[in-house]
């Protein structure tokens, strides 16, 4: 059939761009310099994304056999992931609620 050849061209294809992503964000987490600043927090929750996806991919794609109580790791990873995400923002609010400063000041601190 014709599909089958587009269907694993795709399926190389987001893995080649899922290891472009994971290069961008581990180099944005390496420059950072500093675990406690947004962008090393919001890095670090995105690879762990990406490795769930990377699980997805390969059980998908055939590439990697999973034992059959593992099949759904990918989305496993992923709840992890969510969980991060969810605890990061709940401890930068509640912090910046109880030393007394807003989030955001206003908006021109933002458009500047």
């Amino acid at each position: 059939m014709m599909i089958s050849p587009v269907f694993d061209l795709m399926s190389n294809f987001t893995l080649y761009l899922l290891f472009v992503a994971l290069g961008i964000f581990v180099w944005l987490a390496w420059h950072s310099h500093n675990p406690n600043s947004f962008r090393f927090q919001i890095s670090i929750f995105i690879l762990i994304w990406i490795g769930g996806e990377f699980v997805t991919t390969l059980y998908e794609s055939g590439s990697f056999d999973f034992p059959i109580e593992l099949h759904d790791l990918g989305m496993q990873i992923h709840l992890v992931s969510m969980i991060l995400f969810a605890s990061i923002m709940f401890v930068r609010f509640y912090s910046s609620y109880w030393s007394g400063h807003k989030i955001v000041e206003s908006l021109t601190s933002i458009l500047k």
